[in-house]
């Protein structure tokens, strides 16, 4: 897997292709040319998004062409990581042992006395330096030659190449043996302020060992280097120098947010910056922090057209600046996705608008201002840049942190403008893309002349953009005083809690096959991700948990403690739990084209939750954050129910209820740390394995239906209508009348990976009572019917095997018995009891229910037996929460009834339309027509019968996840 930023479209890097790269020309083809003397101009310095001054970035991945060969040909190996040193050009590391962190001193000492063990045949690329143990076996395969056969190591590694490095070995103790490489023409350095850690890798692969040593990336002291270099050659140019920075992203460096802005803000300082266009880290500050911030750093400001916010004094929108005599007009352009990172009490500070139109009203203010250049600094994606370039006149460049690739690479540009006093505004002449991530300080230096037209004019472009990495002179004095200040707020470095993945792949096995990444003997980002929303389901007893990608993941190998682990938590995010409709849950994942969430019970390629359909009118207990819940994109949160935001984080683990905020990150450590204090050794092992095992595809789960059970009734009362008895009109002559009654379905149903299990209750009662003017009252019921019902099946799903068989078993009675109108005896209580089997098809986000089958049945107070056959189906339209409708169609016609009589009826059907306005959460409005056709079988009943009820009620439809979801 070859390092790579934020992917870039096509249309992205072909626009700015048209703009920039058609124009470029090399200094090597300009110094060719005739050269006039150098007018004066401006020099804009700048670094893209970083981690600031604590930065220092490794991202050695060239030992995975080894490890993909050894994959290929079913060779074992062994992937360790640890800690050593570097300094230009020269690594000290333990080849077998962790070091202690306070042994680099006596290493620097033994290197007088070490002994030379071989010069090298190594490979190196702009990320690392490989090279094979030189004590190997003779007859150990040669690893450097089995890299250079995997293919990819010349399409993908085109800058890893064949290089010299001599090794020397001294003993630290009389077990620890210790490694010198220094590469062909460096110089070791004594001094151990001259020293940074880094991460080596190792592979082992049948008796041989490759070591694969870090170039450090990023940091300051390299950076501050280049950038007074930058800034002299400026000055000797004859251009007026303006260093700029365009933001901060989120980390964990180790130490407090706050503390972390005080240093490097202070480093900015020092090192001259003038302008800082805010990012993810800065705004996530807020602005009353970042204004103090200001205050204190008073050469600094902040630039960011498209922002605003309420704190006066903070945001410069655009700033215009004297170089040479010209008026150069800067604008500061802030990507809106960042607030997407925000947390919220930082995100109610600033008010976003559209990058685009911002950029056309200031680059118009600016000009009328009589501005003679126009200059956008800009953190913002490369679309946005491309359609800035594309969309908006007057812009004569764009500094833009257009980051493609993590391999570091040197650039010079030129574009000549001849004609530019001439030539009507337009798109920009140049895109300088800078690297973000700290890789990269860049110089755009713009170059103006005057002729007969008022003011000045562009004349040249020129852009260098060089690596920052540790082959780059350090700034000692800087990074030795940047790491008193870091060292002197830093946390402690914790215990251990995750294994290295050796360790874990040896307890589960299956873990090395979790992706291309973990295939090569490391946790991968995406294993990392799953992990923590698959722990932040379980742990909100929720059956969806929905967290954003890490925007970046340091490429951490071997065994991790606490301070290592929170690299990969640095996001300030904190839980919330929610229930929410399966159409809302689908809204969302359809607005994630990107996959930028990261999903735990929910398969994104299947669709399946727990392994079952995504039902559009379920509600889903949802464990998510803060970021999203209350984020500007996925806006379907906001239809959520029953919101929770206060747990308690205790020894027990995450409890809903009284407490606070609990931030996903403390979620994380708190259960490593309490598999820590609890499992030692292998058992601690087997459990984080465990943990970081991917998801079940299916969960057994119980889940009690409140199938629309609805209250309904009416009531009439007259007054002063004693003398109207011999009116026809029966409102008139009614006294008192009442309709009450109730009906609705209620099931658990317990589903496992094989079969479901459904038990049923259906109830329906509705009683009249009247009172005439005589004072005579009567009773009649509507409606008595009581049934419970078991239904068997086996797991059903798509294609063929959307349909399955069915058994049922039904038992059916009444509550009171009913009266034979015609004697006004009492007939026996109905006691059927029948059994049905039949095939039905899947349930459908409409067609809720088919069933087709035969029936048999039986009334044990009448000794009756009955057979024929069964049909159910059930249709229902309408968003769950709105208008809804549903139609249901059941049918039993029996074939043989035996020695029937007038009691047994051979057809039932009914029917039942009914429509539900909703009033809130899950009560509804319930207006429904329930029709009854029934036949009977003996000859007296063959005529059939018909009885319609309409009713009015209020009904409640729900289900409930006793696993997931409180029931109120």
């Amino acid at each position: 897997m070859r390092r790579t930023g934020p992917s870039v479209s096509a249309a992205a890097i072909l626009a700015i292709s048209c703009v920039s790269g058609a124009l470029g020309q090399s200094l090597a083809d300009v110094a060719q040319k005739e050269t006039k003397p150098l007018s004066p101009g401006l020099s804009l310095i700048y670094t893209g998004r970083s981690l600031g001054a604590l930065g220092a970035l490794r991202s050695q991945d060239e030992h995975e062409l080894l490890t993909e060969r050894a994959n290929e040909q079913k060779t074992p190996f062994k992937l360790v990581s640890h800690a050593c040193w570097r300094t230009a050009g020269v690594s000290v590391f333990l080849p077998s042992d962790e070091p202690d962190s306070d042994d680099l001193p006596r290493l620097l000492e033994l290197r007088a006395s070490a002994e030379k063990v071989a010069e090298v045949a190594t490979l190196v690329s702009g990320n690392a330096l490989l090279l094979q143990d030189p004590d190997k076996p003779a007859t150990a395969r040669d690893l450097l030659a089995m890299l250079r056969e995997n293919p990819r190591a010349y399409t993908d590694f085109p800058d890893l190449r064949p290089g010299r490095a001599t090794v020397y070995r001294a003993n630290l103790t009389r077990k620890k043996v210790a490694y010198y490489v220094e590469e062909a023409g460096a110089a070791f350095n004594f001094d151990p302020t001259f020293w940074e850690k880094g991460e080596m890798n190792r592979v082992d692969i049948e008796g041989a060992r490759l070591f694969e040593l870090p170039l450090n990336l990023a940091q300051i002291g390299p950076r501050a280097t280049l950038i007074k270099r930058f800034v002299a050659e400026a000055q000797s140019g004859g251009s007026t120098p303006l260093v700029v920075d365009l933001g901060a992203q989120n980390g964990d460096l180790g130490v407090d947010e706050l503390e972390r802005a005080k240093i490097d803000l202070g480093v900015l300082q020092r090192l001259g910056y003038e302008i800082v266009v805010p990012f993810e880290f800065e705004l996530g500050l807020g602005a009353s922090a970042l204004l103090d911030l200001k205050k204190q750093f008073a050469s600094l400001s902040f630039l960011a057209a498209n922002i605003k916010t309420k704190t006066p004094g903070l945001l410069e929108v655009t700033r215009i600046v004297t170089a040479g005599g010209a008026r150069f007009g800067l604008i500061g352009l802030v990507d809106p996705s960042v607030k997407s990172a925000l947390p919220r009490r930082a995100l109610e500070d600033w008010t976003f608008e559209d990058p685009i139109a911002t950029a056309a009203r200031e680059t118009q203010a600016l000009r009328l201002a009589g501005v003679d250049a126009v200059i956008a600094l800009s953190n913002l994606s490369p679309q946005q840049n491309a359609d800035i370039s594309r969309r908006v006149a007057g812009i004569d460049a764009i500094v833009a942190d257009l980051h493609v690739r993590w391999s570091p690479e040197s650039l010079r540009v030129q574009v000549d403008l001849p004609d530019r006093p001439y030539s009507r505004p337009g798109s920009p002449a140049l895109v300088a893309r800078g690297f973000a991530n700290g890789l990269g300080v860049g110089r755009l230096e713009a170059r103006v002349a005057s002729d007969e037209r008022p003011g000045f004019h562009l004349t040249t472009l020129r852009h260098e953009l060089a690596s920052v990495t540790d082959r780059v002179a350090n700034d000692v004095a800087l990074a030795a005083e940047v790491r008193a200040l870091r060292d002197a707020s830093r946390r402690d470095r914790g215990e251990m809690l995750v294994p290295s993945f050796v360790e874990l792949e040896s307890a589960l096995p299956k873990l090395k096959d979790y992706d291309s990444t973990t295939a090569q003997g490391r946790i991968s980002k995406r294993m990392w991700e799953e992990f923590m929303a698959r722990l932040l389901r379980r742990r909100g007893s929720a059956e969806i948990a929905i967290v954003r990608s890490l925007s970046h993941f340091p490429p951490l190998i071997g065994k991790l403690h606490e301070n290592e682990v929170r690299e990969w938590l640095w996001t300030d995010e904190s839980i919330v739990t929610l229930d929410l409709r399966g159409a809302d849950l689908g809204e969302i994942l359809a607005e994630d084209s990107g996959s930028d969430l990261v999903l735990s019970g929910l398969d994104r390629k299947t669709g399946l939750i727990n392994g079952r359909r995504l039902d559009d009118g379920a509600l889903y207990r949802v464990a998510t954050t803060d970021l999203l819940f209350e984020g500007a994109r996925f806006r379907a949160f906001e239809r959520g129910r029953r919101v929770r935001r206060a747990f308690h984080l205790g020894p027990g683990g995450l409890t809903a209820g009284e407490g606070g905020s609990v931030p996903l990150r403390e979620l994380v450590l708190d259960e490593l740390r309490r598999v820590r204090s609890t499992l030692k050794g292998d058992a601690q092992i087997q459990r984080v394995a465990a943990l970081l095992a991917p998801d079940p595809l299916f969960e057994r789960l119980s889940t009690f239906y409140f199938d629309r059970p609805t209250l309904f009734g009416s009531l009439v009362q007259g007054f002063g209508n004693e003398a109207y008895g011999s009116v026809p009109e029966s409102r008139a002559t009614a006294q008192k009348s009442s309709l009450f009654g109730m009906s609705g379905r209620f099931r658990l149903v317990q589903d496992r990976q094989g079969f479901t299990t459904e038990y049923g209750s259906t109830v329906a009662y509705s009683k009249q009572t009247t009172t005439s003017i005589s004072g005579r009252r009567s009773s009649l019921e509507l409606t008595d019917d009581l049934k419970v019902d078991v239904t068997i099946r086996p797991k059903i799903g798509g294609g063929v095997h959307r349909y399955g068989p069915f058994a049922r078993v039904i038992f059916d009675t009444e509550f009171s018995q009913t009266v034979n109108p015609a004697t006004g005896e009492s007939n026996p209580r109905q006691a059927a009891l029948s059994g049905v089997l039949g095939f039905m098809k899947a349930r459908g986000p409409k067609w809720r229910a088919l069933e087709l089958g035969g029936v048999v049945e039986t009334d044990l107070s009448r000794h009756t037996l009955l057979a024929g056959a069964s049909a159910r189906a059930e249709f229902q339209a309408g968003r769950p929460g709105r208008l809804n409708y549903r139609l249901r169609n059941d049918l039993t016609w029996f074939v043989y009834t035996g020695d029937a009589d007038e009691s047994v009826l051979s057809l039932r059907y009914n029917m039942v339309h009914e429509v539900l306005f909703p009033l809130f959460d899950e009560l509804s409005l319930s207006v429904g027509a329930d029709g009854f056709l029934f036949r009977g079988a003996a000859p007296t009943t063959h005529k059939p019968g018909f009885s319609l009820m309409l009713r009015v009620g209020l009904t409640y439809d729900r289900l409930w996840k006793p696993r997931f979801q409180p029931l109120f």
